[in-house]
């Protein structure tokens, strides 16, 4: 398919070179034109070549990146202590923030149970 399209484009620009041939433009005139002259297929084949190719380089280095990554170890034995200090750190806080909560629920519920146990009598009777 791309050898087929190869040939299309070198047909194309042939006839275009014919084109502008005929109609007087000349690389030695001394005009300057703002459109280049058309290039060769050889030309975009090496463009594409070199674009395919920094694509698969760009993959490549992904690649190479995420296999270093897999590679390496998480944890060693220098890094476990400061990972161990940091865990047990939030998990303190954490554990904080329930006792603060679980005490605020308690204080609350203190407050409510005397209105509860006026009104238990007349919900035993209603149930």
């Amino acid at each position: 398919r791309v050898q087929q399209m190869e040939a299309e484009l070198s047909h194309q620009l042939s006839a275009l070179r014919a084109e502008i041939e005929e109609n007087g433009f000349s690389h030695g005139a001394g005009k300057s034109y703002s459109v280049p002259p058309p290039k060769d297929v050889s030309f975009f084949r090496v463009e594409r070549e070199h674009t395919l190719r920094r694509g698969l380089q760009s993959q490549a280095d992904v690649m190479q990146r995420e296999l270093e990554s897999c590679l390496s170890l998480e944890y060693t034995p220098d890094s476990l202590p400061p990972l161990l200090h940091q865990f047990y750190t939030d998990r303190s806080y954490h554990l904080a923030q329930i006792k603060y909560l679980l005490m605020l629920r308690w204080r609350r519920f203190c407050r409510h149970t005397s209105v509860i146990e006026k009104l238990y009598p007349y919900y035993k009777v209603t149930a």
